[in-house]
């Protein structure tokens, strides 16, 4: 009786195993059942799906050969819904009528996530981003909002080393370093006795009055270079202590100091007489024609009147690109980056379906296989491996040349590629994870500036700079207290006003008066109110980062 009741209830267990596969098989699939889910990038294994995107830029198509490599990885395709930079109210309508895309990108991350309009994606993270969580490592926690949820993704920046593209904004003409045999520029006063010694010697170019030095706005005329030749991050109009206490730039010491300089230039003859009038327009006008020496003038302004100057035969017009500061005491600290951080962010809204696959569609991005193909497209098409080092291919790198939009139909400069890791950094097999390397940029030189650059030792401008360092944030990318805008800008008002009178003044005493005069109406204006209400606001997020990255 035993073993007969033994084998009945085995046929029972068999049967009712049989049944049960049977009954699995026959039933139609749950659609991101997460069960049937393989890991991105696992090709031909997963359902297509299509999710529709918000993005600025209307030249973008899905249909290129990266897109397509990118569905057979993943299974996912996007379909991309242009929002002109000038419609930014459209976001607004999706949201008041629910009728938003799949993924919404911009900056208005917090109406969307407040409306409810975004789901929390830490629970998916976990399940489907392993390689997100591993390449966000201790900054992983700085996806997280105030309440703990995790609404928007965005990359993670791990360069080690100063990007090869990245340059110092204090630039001198070629000629003038010629003309003084190289010497090192590190000071201002260095600067300036080049600068002078040039323009005894050659006051005019064509038949026109040189221009020893000149700028463009108040940013590159009075703030950044005074801030940079600090050494100071780029806060915007603001310095941040060692004690984390938020001071204006406006009134501070090295500013002062920086007009003391521009001073100093103007009562020689030796600073544009238009400086405070000219925009960036008319500044690479002037340059173009090769009449400006030196400024503290950033290469997206400089890169256009480059162009003209070598077209034109005068390609030792162009400048080098010096990190320039008030001595040589100063420790540079303005070379920084953000490990994350963005304003652009990638939401995915409660209109997703299958909202998994879009985090398993990211996290493919975050491995180093696709970071390869988001940033350096498709090897044998768009980069070949030498000598175990990926490099762009010189026939694509002519095309693109000569059509830039070429990078759109091939998908080299996707949507996705806000994803990528940063130029300087580096991937598990040692090489870059984007074409962005001091060969490439070094490829792109005339002869004149290697030959300056060899002058120096240096292989690119970027060598010049000192190793990046990590801030938690730069203060304008923090949400500003209310009372902020109005003080800041009635603040802006007395400084653009009374700045050239400080600069112009014919004497010390002038000089002095001129700026004891602003300080005392920037005082006047609200300025400690303003230094301590952006005080409140970056201690309060520096605890935040310190608890995240900890």
């Amino acid at each position: 009786m035993k073993k007969g009741l033994v084998l009945l209830l085995s046929l029972l267990l068999v049967t009712a195993l049989m049944a049960a596969c049977t009954k699995k098989e026959d039933s139609p699939k749950e659609k991101g059942a997460a069960s049937e889910q393989p890991a991105a990038g696992d090709s031909g294994k997963q359902e297509a799906v299509k999710f529709t995107i918000s993005t600025s830029d209307p030249k973008l198509t899905w249909d290129t050969p990266v897109g397509k490599l990118l569905t057979e990885k993943t299974g996912v395709s996007l379909e991309y819904v242009p929002v002109l930079s000038s419609d930014t109210q459209k976001y607004d309508i999706w949201l008041a009528s629910g009728d938003y895309p799949d993924i919404v990108t911009s900056g208005r991350g917090e109406k969307y996530r407040d409306a409810g309009a975004y789901i929390p994606l830490e629970d998916l993270i976990d399940q489907y981003g392993p390689n997100i969580k591993k390449k966000f490592g201790k900054f992983y926690d700085l996806l997280r909002d105030e309440d703990g949820h995790i609404y928007t993704l965005y990359n993670v920046n791990l360069a080690e080393e100063t990007p090869a593209n990245v340059q110092a904004s204090f630039a001198v003409q070629y000629d003038v370093l010629k003309e003084a045999g190289y010497p090192e520029i590190k000071t201002l006063d260095q600067l300036y006795d080049v600068l002078k010694a040039y323009t005894d010697k050659h006051p005019t170019v064509d038949g026109q009055e040189v221009i020893p030095f000149s700028g463009a706005g108040p940013d590159l005329t009075f703030n950044n270079p005074a801030i940079n030749a600090a050494g100071h991050p780029d806060h915007g109009r603001f310095y941040i202590d060692e004690g984390n206490n938020v001071h204006s730039a406006l009134s501070a010491d090295f500013t002062k100091d920086y007009f003391k300089f521009l001073n100093k230039l103007q009562s020689e003859g030796m600073l544009d007489k238009e400086i405070f009038s000219l925009n960036y327009e008319t500044l690479g006008a002037k340059i173009a024609q090769g009449r400006v020496l030196a400024g503290y003038i950033p290469q997206w302004v400089l890169s256009g009147p480059e162009q003209s100057l070598v077209a034109a035969g005068q390609a030792d017009k162009q400048y080098a690109k010096l990190a320039v500061y008030f001595n040589d005491q100063v420790v540079d600290h303005s070379n920084t980056i953000v490990a994350s951080g963005s304003n652009n962010n990638w939401g995915i809204t409660t209109n997703a379906k299958n909202p998994e696959r879009i985090i398993q569609f990211v996290d493919y991005l975050f491995s180093d296989e696709g970071q390869k193909l988001i940033n350096w497209g498709i090897e044998g098409q768009h980069y070949d491996v030498v000598e175990g080092k990926r490099v762009r291919k010189q026939e694509f790198l002519d095309k693109l040349k000569a059509d830039p939009d070429l990078a759109y139909r091939e998908g080299t400069n996707g949507i996705y590629s806000r994803f990528s890791f940063g130029d300087g950094a580096k991937l598990d097999d040692g090489d870059y994870a984007t074409p962005i390397t001091a060969d490439y940029i070094a490829s792109n030189y005339d002869e004149e500036t290697k030959g300056v650059l060899s002058k120096y030792g240096k292989k690119v401008w970027a060598d010049f700079m000192p190793k990046p360092e990590y801030l938690p944030a730069y203060l304008w990318q923090l949400n500003a207290q209310e009372e902020v805008n109005p003080i800041f800008k009635k603040l802006e008002n007395i400084w653009v006003k009374e700045t050239p009178r400080v600069i112009m003044a014919k004497s010390p005493d002038e000089f002095e008066k001129a700026w004891s005069d602003m300080v005392a109406e920037l005082d006047k204006g609200g300025e400690k109110r303003l230094e301590q209400l952006w005080t409140d606001t970056w201690q309060q997020y520096s605890e935040r980062y310190n608890e995240a990255v900890k």
